[in-house]
């Protein structure tokens, strides 16, 4: 396993969406419930609860991205028009408008889980 991305155990949007990205991207990562980790990685329960968080090469040296970000990763292991998409999450200008949107939607989950 390549890549653990850590979504809020307490979250059905959370995990329903992490289940629809797994449709887009099924290889080279795994979701792993906050509830469910046995490592946290160094994150607190408030990071934990705040945003998702991707963890690449949980082994050994790892890089962390939270947000808007973490989701941009999974989409880059995808490739082509979704990887393309995932480093739009990297390059400003996007990269500010996908964190802004990843705020709103984060932020209003019980709202937005009725699209999902």
């Amino acid at each position: 396993m390549s890549s653990i991305l850590i979504t809020d155990g307490n979250c059905a949007f959370c995990q329903r969406t992490a289940k629809k990205l797994a449709g887009i991207v099924p290889t080279g990562w795994v979701n792993v419930p906050s509830t469910e980790l046995t490592n946290r990685y160094g994150l607190t329960q408030e990071q934990l609860e705040h945003s998702v968080w991707l963890i690449e090469n949980p082994n050994s040296e790892q890089q962390r991205y939270s947000g808007a970000k973490a989701v941009g990763k999974v989409l880059r292991i995808r490739g082509g028009l979704w990887g393309g998409l995932g480093w739009l999450t990297f390059i400003p200008p996007t990269s500010w408008i996908a964190a802004g949107m990843y705020r709103v939607v984060a932020n209003n989950r019980k709202f937005f889980s009725r699209f999902v």
